[in-house]
């Protein structure tokens, strides 16, 4: 029998690449402004920070502050990229996920201070609006078993009759008794009857769930720590001098104390970034292999 399995709606696509779109943009932009701290994108931490050193908050601590918001955003926007892909595929508890984290994401990037968020923070919440649309609930539904789409009729049901050759009357033909069984023809626009009953909808997969949250969390982790490891084998000497000339050093560590420091959490480091690439593989080798389930 063939299976009848409805196409993706064009609203769904739409959302989930403006989605990924605007995640995209907001985590490149906080990696982009980690990196340039000290140079590019000096103006930016001041226009941040300066207002809260105007109320009395130390730079020290304002540019804390900002590095937690940076986190925050970073975090947000990688969720809802991976949320974003796995939505377009028919996850539907992607959709869910993702309708949480967008807008989330769009307050938080907007609260940047620049007028250049406002339409990305609108396209996010436009694309959620998309994503619980008419079509896109109807194709959720079809896709994960609670709803059973609609086969289309066979072309020419129920076939014409054969005409009558000409300068000929048909007989008019007489009330015989059955010899078969009554065939029962749908009548016009009803579905088409199937051979088989649908099989039960399955159970939620709980692994399936679980692999999704653990590759999410150890893709940012693992993007954390790559992160930190660059700066300490390229900017080691720029680190340690930026923790003891600004506000940052409030225990007064001594230079070697900060070296030692700085270099547990590089071994730190080390040891829990292959544990996250190894969760991150087995991550997806379990996604895969339960998206291949039939």
């Amino acid at each position: 029998m063939t299976e009848h399995r409805s196409t993706r709606p064009p609203p769904v696509l739409t959302a989930c690449v403006v989605l990924g779109v605007v995640g995209a943009f907001w985590a490149g932009k906080v990696v982009f402004i980690l990196a340039t701290w000290f140079s590019t994108s000096e103006d930016m931490v001041k226009a941040f920070t300066d207002p809260m050193v105007a109320d009395g908050v130390e730079r020290g601590d304002a540019e804390m502050i900002y590095r937690v918001y940076l986190g925050i955003l970073a975090l947000l926007a990688a969720s809802v990229v991976v949320f974003a892909v796995y939505a377009a595929l028919g996850h539907a508890v992607s959709r869910i996920m993702v309708t949480i984290a967008a807008p989330m994401m769009a307050i938080a990037g907007m609260a940047d201070g620049t007028l250049a968020e406002l339409p990305l923070g609108v396209l996010a919440v436009w694309s959620i609006a998309l994503l619980w649309s008419v079509d896109a609930r109807r194709w959720f539904a079809q896709v994960s078993g609670k709803e059973q789409p609609v086969p289309a009729a066979p072309p020419g049901w129920p076939p014409p009759l054969p005409a009558a050759p000409h300068g000929t009357q048909q007989p008019v033909p007489q009330h015989q008794p059955p010899t078969g069984p009554p065939h029962h023809l749908p009548p016009p626009g009803a579905p088409y009857p199937q051979a088989y009953a649908r099989p039960p909808r399955p159970p939620a997969d709980a692994v399936k769930i679980l692999s999704l949250i653990t590759l999410i969390v150890s893709s940012v982790v693992a993007a954390g720590c790559g992160f930190f490891l660059v700066l300490y084998e390229f900017a080691r000497e720029e680190l340690v001098k930026e923790q003891l000339d600004s506000d940052m050093n409030w225990m007064n560590l001594s230079e070697t104390e900060v070296r030692d420091s700085y270099r547990d959490l590089a071994t730190l480091s080390w040891v829990v970034l292959p544990l996250c690439l190894v969760a991150i593989v087995v991550s997806l080798v379990l996604l895969v292999r339960r998206r291949r389930r039939p």
